[in-house]
């Protein structure tokens, strides 16, 4: 006759073999099927929805934003003395993605720091309510910076019309998409900027704008990635002129 395990080495025998059984078919058969299944389906997306130029060269993905500023002497000083790379102006020709509201230790308080938004390697967002004082202090600065940065010839932006997602950050930082609205309201200088007409901007809007999931969820949002990417290979500009912004700090 076999001798028998006792009870506990048994159980024990009993739940490794469970356990390699498990692992096999939930760790490396399972993911290796829907790799399979995304790499011959969904190979774009699983890839990470990537853009490239005509070279066949990866210049960005769809689902992260792009940072088009420019840091003037004033601020490539403020940069080298707080030890940041945040403090920057934005680039006229381009739409601009969401600000960026980041804490500056040197200076003790939370400024408008353009240029780290869309670090891929740091997302996140303040944790400031929406009642704090250092937000709504922010806000209102922004809310100044893109009625200025908007307004020109012809076509005036007061601060109360700025879009809302046009002062406030997004969840990530690493956030595309923009309203329609905030779109609509750079259009101008766009079109200013790069000698075009308002009409020729909102035609390529209207094809970098994605609508509702499945028809009722979420809102129409515009890719400012993909929009910019598609306005240099249309409408391409030697402009390099940037706007000043404040930033809450000081130089």
């Amino acid at each position: 006759m076999m001798s028998r395990l006792p009870g506990a080495v048994a159980r024990h025998l009993a739940a490794l073999r469970a356990m390699l059984v498990f692992t096999v078919l939930c760790g490396i058969a399972y993911p290796l099927v829907l790799t399979g299944i995304g790499q011959v389906v969904f190979k774009n997306q699983a890839d990470g929805s990537l853009i490239t130029n005509s070279s066949g060269q990866v210049i960005g993905s769809k689902l992260l934003c792009q940072t088009f500023v420019s840091s003037s002497a004033a601020e490539a000083a403020l940069n080298k003395k707080d030890g940041v790379t945040g403090y920057a102006d934005p680039i006229n020709k381009y739409f601009q993605v969401r600000p960026t509201f980041s804490a500056d230790s040197t200076i003790g308080h939370y400024t408008i720091q353009l240029a780290n938004g869309c670090n891929y390697a740091a997302t996140g967002s303040n944790n400031l309510g929406p009642n704090d004082p250092a937000l709504t202090t922010l806000i209102g600065d922004m809310r100044a910076n893109m009625a200025r940065f908007d307004s020109v010839g012809g076509y005036a932006v007061s601060p109360s019309q700025v879009a809302t997602d046009a002062v406030t950050q997004s969840a990530s930082d690493v956030e595309p998409y923009i309203s329609p609205e905030n779109a609509d309201q750079q259009s101008a200088r766009i079109a200013q900027t790069r000698g075009i007409t308002v009409a020729q901007v909102e035609a390529l809007i209207k094809a970098n704008t994605s609508g509702r999931d499945i028809g009722i969820l979420g809102e129409p949002a515009v890719n400012t990635t993909t929009l910019n990417i598609a306005l240099d290979k249309q409408y391409p500009s030697s402009d390099t002129s940037t706007t000043a912004f404040t930033t809450g700090a000081t130089s």
